[in-house]
């Protein structure tokens, strides 16, 4: 039998009817997953995530000692600050932003490359927790996804407590807390505000630079000032 006969032949209904039920049950057991290990860490810090699993698996970075902190012991300033840059819609969306997807779209057709992603912190901490940091278009499926399961069932304010604790701010760093204390050596509320600006500033680059290096970067350089801006706004007599 040929190929042409054989393509003839195949049964396309039956493929695509076996194709859905598998792709249905595979959404079903993946939203349940997720549910159920995001109701869970309402209440329990993760012992673990599998961006730490994947760095030390396939970049060897080593999870140096890790600190957490309670939002209520971060000031509501520097969550402010973070949300701001991070993720301005972060109170009035449910896991994802539709508005900040079309600005990047168009901010990537403009440029002609991806420069912008959209990922709302939800999306950020979907990933962290539970996905992998490789760009493909299954994985920020799978982010939305499990971003907009999370945001049904988490309090914001613990979605942003466990952003906090677990984004990476360097090789082998997770959380806030953690990086103030490898690199300043003292806990985050014992550190100026310049330092925590530096802090934050890295987010977007935190394997590649440090809090005294991140200025050999234009973009970064440039959110530096824009979070001292903002920071001066805050303390500015009202």
């Amino acid at each position: 039998m040929n190929i042409l006969q054989r393509i003839k032949d195949f049964d396309y209904k039956s493929f695509l009817k076996k194709a859905g039920k598998f792709v249905l049950i595979f959404h079903i057991i993946f939203i349940v997953f997720i549910a159920a290990i995001a109701f869970l860490y309402i209440f329990v810090n993760p012992p673990f995530t599998t961006l730490q699993v994947y760095r030390y698996v396939f970049n060897g970075y080593s999870a140096k000692k890790h600190y957490d902190i309670p939002i209520k012991s971060i000031s509501r300033k520097y969550q402010r600050l973070v949300v701001s840059t991070e993720d301005p819609n972060f109170y009035r969306h449910h896991g994802i932003d539709p508005e900040a997807i079309m600005g990047a779209i168009q901010v990537n057709i403009k440029y002609g490359k991806k420069i912008s992603g959209a990922s709302t912190i939800t999306q950020q901490l979907t990933r962290t927790l539970f996905l992998f940091p490789d760009k493909l278009y299954l994985r920020k499926y799978l982010e939305t996804v499990g971003a907009i399961t999370i945001d049904a069932i988490m309090p914001k304010k613990r979605i942003l407590e466990l952003y906090f604790n677990n984004a990476e701010w360097g090789r082998g760093i997770y959380g806030i807390q953690s990086a103030s204390y490898y690199y300043y050596g003292r806990s985050l509320n014992h550190l100026s505000e310049d330092q925590v600006l530096r802090l934050i500033t890295l987010l977007p680059s935190p394997c590649k630079y440090s809090p005294e290096t991140f200025a050999k970067r234009k973009r970064l350089n440039t959110r530096y000032n824009n979070l001292n801006e903002q920071l001066n706004v805050m303390n500015s007599p009202q």
